[in-house]
C-alpha cells in the first residue's frame, strides 16, 4: 500500500514556483473549490527540529496549534482556501461508481455486514461508523442511474466532501461527526470503511446466502471488497489531505491486507499526522470519542507493527523513544500515559476492543524492549534486564481486572464468544512476551538451556489449539484465528520441534508431557492439511502447510514402528553426540545470531533438512 508523501524543503519551494506560473482561471476555481484543513500538498506533522518550525519561530502574531501545525497556515472550517480536483481522478471515480452500479453488490453486502455486525464482532477500530457507512453506501449507489452524468456527479460530491476539513470542537458528538462524513456528506473514505468492513465479514462468516457457498467464492467476495476499499484508499491518497477518518480507513484497510495478502503499513501517516508526539494539552481541542479513536489507533498500529516485524524478522517501523503517547481509556478515567508501569483498570467493564487496544500497546512496548535485549553484548547485562522485563510483565499482568484474565481452559471460560476471544488474544500476547524473553536468554541456542522456555511454549500451542478446536464457539475480536495460529502457534511449534529433536533438551525437560504435546501438534496439522483454517491461495497457505509437513514428518518419525521407545527414555531416538555436535558446530545453527529468528516459511524448510528427519 502506497504511503502518503513528505515534502522535503526543496519539493515545497519547487512547488510554489511552479504555483506562481500556473494559476488556474476563474471559471476553473469557482467550478472546484472546496476547503482543505491546511495548505495542500502538505508536509503533515513537523517537530520542533524542523525548518517550518524554526521560522515560525520569527512569526509571533501566528497561533501555533498543538499538534504542530502554523493555524496561521491552516485555514480553519471558515476559511476558505482553493483546491482544484484533477478531471482525470474525478472520471476514475465515476468510472468505479459505475462499476458498483453494474455489480449490484452494496446491497448483498450491507446484508453480509449486517448478519456479521449481530454477532457480536465489528472493526475494531472504525466499528462505530460501520453501520452509518453501510447506510452511505446504499444512499450513494441509489442516486446512480447507470449513466456518466450521475456517476460523475456522485464522483465530484466525493472528492469535494474528502477534501473538505471536518470541522469540530469539544462539543462535537459521534453524531455530529458522523453527519459530516456520512450521508449527504458522504467521502471516499466512508465508502472505503464499508468495503473493509464488507471483506472483514466475508473472513470471519464461513457461509452467506446469496453471496458466497463456497470457499472459492468467499475468496473471491475477500478479494473483491479488498480492492473496492483499496480504490477508495487511492483516491484518498491522491489528494492528499490527511484527516482522522483517512486514518482508520488506511489502519483497518492495513490489517484486512495482512489477512488476505501479507504485510501493509500505516505508521507513515500516524507520524504525518503528529499522533506519535500526543501532548495532554491537545487534550481539550478535540471532542473525546475522537481524542480515544486517536490513541486507540495509535495503540493497536504500535502493536500491529512490533508484531509483524516479529514474524518477518524485520525491524519495527515505530519506535517508542521517538514516541509520546496515551492509552485510551473510558470515561470517567483521565488519559494515562502508555508505559511499562502497570495503568489503573477500569474494573466495571468487561473486556472490549478499548482493553484489548491497551493491553495490546502494553505488550508492545514489552516486545520492543526485548527486542533491544538482542543487540546486547553483554549477556549478564542482558540477564539482568530480561529479569526486570519479567517482573514488569508479570506485574502488568496481575494488574488486568480478574474478569479479564483467562486463568481456566477456553471451553470453561462462562463468557460471550467474543469476549472469550478477546481473552484468548490477550494470554496468548501474555505468553508470547514471555516466549520471547525467554528466547533471549538462551543464546545460543546450541548451548544455552532453559526448560521454562519449553513449557511457555506448550502453554501457548496449546491455548492456540484451543482455539482452533473452539473456533466455532468464538467470535473474531479483531485478531483472526489464522494470524494466532501463524503468529503465535508457529512460533510455539517450532520451539518444540527444536525441543523434540535435540537429545540434550528432550532429556532435561521437567514434567514432560508427551503425549499432550503430540496431541497438540497433530491437531495442528490436521486442521491444515483438511484445509479448515487457510484456502489455498490465502497469503500464509505455504508457511502453514510447510510447517505441518516438517511436524507431520518429526511426529511420523517419533512414532514410527522404528523406534523402539519415546523420546527422554531412549537415547537413540535422537541424533547421536557426534551427529550434534557437527550440528551444533556447523550449519544447523538456527537460533545463533544476533537477531530475533522469525518463524517463516525458510525457518521450516532448514527445520525439514535435519538428519534427524532424512535418514
Amino acid at each position: 500500500m502506497r504511503s502518503r508523501r513528505v515534502l522535503d524543503a526543496e519539493k515545497e519551494a519547487a512547488l510554489k514556483e511552479t504555483q506562481a506560473v500556473s494559476v488556474p482561471s476563474d471559471t476553473e476555481r469557482a467550478e472546484h473549490v472546496v476547503t482543505p484543513s491546511v495548505q495542500y500538498p502538505n508536509p503533515g506533522y513537523l517537530g520542533s527540529s524542523s525548518h517550518t518550525t524554526l521560522f515560525d519561530q520569527l512569526q509571533l502574531d501566528r497561533d501555533v496549534g498543538p499538534n504542530g501545525f502554523s493555524r496561521g497556515d491552516a485555514g480553519g472550517a471558515d476559511s476558505p482556501t482553493e483546491y482544484i480536483i484533477d478531471e482525470t481522478c474525478i472520471s476514475r471515480g465515476a468510472e468505479f461508481i459505475l462499476e458498483l452500479h453494474r455489480g449490484s453488490m452494496i446491497r448483498p453486502l450491507v446484508q453480509l455486514v449486517e448478519i456479521w455486525s449481530t454477532k457480536g464482532t465489528n472493526l475494531a477500530l472504525a466499528g462505530a461508523f460501520t453501520e452509518p457507512c453501510a447506510a452511505t453506501a446504499t444512499h450513494l449507489l441509489s442516486q446512480c442511474h447507470g449513466d456518466q452524468a450521475t456517476a460523475l456527479e456522485i464522483s465530484r460530491n466525493l472528492f469535494n466532501h474528502s477534501c473538505r476539513p471536518i470541522s469540530l470542537n469539544r462539543e462535537t458528538t459521534f453524531d455530529d461527526y458522523c453527519g459530516k462524513i456520512c450521508g449527504q456528506n458522504a467521502r471516499w473514505e466512508s465508502l472505503g470503511i464499508f468495503f473493509i468492513a464488507a471483506c472483514r465479514a466475508s473472513i470471519d462468516l464461513s457461509y452467506a446466502e446469496t453471496l458466497y457457498g463456497s470457499e472459492q467464492q468467499r475468496r473471491k467476495i475477500q478479494k473483491l471488497a479488498l480492492s473496492y476499499s483499496d480504490r477508495c484508499l487511492d483516491l484518498c491518497l491522491h489528494l492528499d489531505c490527511m484527516n482522522d477518518v483517512q486514518l482508520i480507513l488506511q489502519y483497518e484497510n492495513f490489517i484486512s491486507h495482512s489477512q488476505v495478502d501479507g504485510d501493509q503499513n500505516v505508521a507513515a501517516s500516524l507520524f504525518a499526522l503528529g499522533y506519535h508526539q500526543q501532548k495532554p494539552e491537545s487534550f481539550g481541542d478535540v471532542p473525546v470519542f475522537l481524542n480515544r479513536l486517536r490513541q486507540t489507533a495509535f495503540c493497536r498500529t504500535y502493536s500491529a507493527d512490533k508484531n509483524v516485524s516479529i514474524f518477518l524478522g524485520r525491524p519495527p517501523r515505530i519506535v517508542r523513544k521517538f514516541c509520546h503517547f496515551y492509552l485510551p481509556s473510558l470515561e470517567p478515567q483521565p488519559p494515562q500515559k502508555a508505559s511499562r508501569k502497570p495503568p489503573i483498570w477500569n474494573q466495571a467493564r468487561g473486556p472490549n476492543f478499548i482493553t484489548d487496544s491497551r493491553w495490546a500497546a502494553l505488550c508492545g512496548i514489552l516486545k520492543e524492549d526485548i527486542l533491544d535485549l538482542y543487540t546486547t553484548d553483554d549477556y549478564d547485562e542482558r540477564n539482568r534486564q530480561a529479569r526486570l522485563i519479567d517482573a514488569d510483565a508479570c506485574a502488568q499482568w496481575n494488574a488486568i481486572p480478574a474478569d479479564y484474565r483467562l486463568d481456566c481452559d477456553l471451553k470453561s471460560c462462562n463468557r460471550q464468544p467474543v469476549e472469550r476471544d478477546f481473552m484468548a488474544n490477550m494470554k496468548l500476547n501474555y505468553l508470547h512476551v514471555h516466549f520471547l524473553l525467554r528466547l533471549a536468554c538462551v543464546y545460543p541456542m546450541t548451548t544455552g538451556r532453559d526448560p521454562g522456555l519449553f513449557q511457555v511454549s506448550t502453554k501457548m500451542l496449546s491455548l492456540v489449539v484451543e482455539t482452533i478446536m473452539l473456533k466455532d464457539q468464538i467470535i473474531n475480536s479483531g485478531t483472526s484465528l489464522v494470524w494466532k495460529v501463524a503468529y503465535y502457534g508457529l512460533s510455539a511449534a517450532g520451539l518444540i520441534c527444536l525441543t523434540l529433536v535435540n537429545k540434550g533438551f528432550a532429556t532435561e525437560i521437567p514434567d514432560l508431557s508427551v503425549s499432550k504435546v503430540f496431541q497438540d501438534l497433530s491437531i495442528l496439522v490436521g486442521e491444515i492439511e483438511r484445509g479448515t483454517l487457510v484456502y489455498i491461495d490465502s497469503p500464509n497457505f505455504a508457511l502453514l502447510s510447510r510447517a505441518a509437513q516438517t511436524i507431520k514428518s518429526l511426529l511420523d518419525r517419533m512414532l514410527s514402528n522404528s523406534m523402539a521407545a519415546m523420546p527422554g527414555t531412549q537415547p537413540d531416538l535422537l541424533p547421536d553426540s557426534e551427529t550434534m555436535a557437527t550440528l551444533e558446530g556447523g550449519s544447523w545453527a538456527l537460533w545463533d545470531s544476533s537477531n530475533l529468528q522469525d518463524f517463516e516459511i525458510n525457518f521450516w524448510h532448514n527445520l525439514a533438512d535435519h538428519p534427524f528427519l532424512n535418514d
